[in-house]
């Protein structure tokens, strides 16, 4: 009787824990959709695209899921430093593609030093710039979490052993419009049809964003299925 309903058991708590994480993030969801209302009507604005509203929450609720649910192992001091040696040069790469990392190596950059905060809706903002003539970070919340969370599923990746460099390297294309002011020159494109394109830099890139966190947080299980395949 004991063995018969042992799988059971383990069955039920699986789903008690699931569904108190489903609770959690209802509350979460209902918390973001209540202060971005709120600021919205407080500042007067009006909303012609609601998706826009939505993005940066999509990215930082993702991104807060996978980190939450990703366990790192333990592994000796070299594997370590190699991880993040790797995860921490892959988060500044896309800092500086995403437009929050500026480095002014040959020249100053425009406005000199600066320290201010800049409001908008929420997930969005607010937005804080800091930094000297040739280094500056403009922290922009959805942004940092996004990226925050690629390196750090790489991190987890790289202690796994598990080979991410395709998905690792799509994490690159996911900041706003970087992917295109990079690739259409590239491509020979004109200025109307890039000016096109990026009209959907924010549809494309957070569904790239979802894309590299699946592929990172899946990896064992996508490359079972490909070792399978073969």
């Amino acid at each position: 009787m004991s063995n018969a309903l042992g799988p059971l058991s383990r069955l039920r708590r699986l789903v008690s824990a699931d569904l108190a994480a489903i609770r959690w993030w209802c509350l979460v969801v209902a918390a973001e959709v209540a202060v971005a209302t709120a600021y919205i009507d407080l500042a007067g604005l009006t909303i012609t695209q609601p998706r826009y509203v939505v993005y940066p929450f999509v990215w930082i609720n993702v991104g807060v899921w996978a980190v939450l649910r990703t366990q790192t192992p333990r592994v000796d001091r070299r594997q370590w430093g190699i991880a993040t040696a790797v995860a921490v040069g892959y988060l500044l790469v896309l800092l500086w593609a995403g437009g929050v990392l500026l480095v002014g190596l040959l020249e100053p950059l425009p406005g000199g030093a600066a320290a201010s905060v800049y409001w908008d809706i929420p997930g969005r903002g607010p937005i804080v710039v800091y930094g000297t003539p040739h280094l500056r970070l403009s922290l922009i919340p959805f942004k940092l979490v996004g990226y925050l969370t690629l390196a750090y599923l790489v991190y987890a990746r790289l202690l796994d052993a598990t080979r991410v460099a395709l998905s690792g390297a799509l994490g690159l294309f996911s900041c706003v419009g970087c992917a295109f002011s990079i690739l259409l020159p590239l491509l020979g494109a004109t200025t109307l049809f890039g000016s096109t394109l990026t009209g959907f830099a924010w549809d494309l890139s957070t569904l790239v964003f979802v894309f590299t966190v699946a592929l990172l947080y899946w990896a064992d299980a996508v490359g079972a299925a490909v070792s399978r395949r073969r």
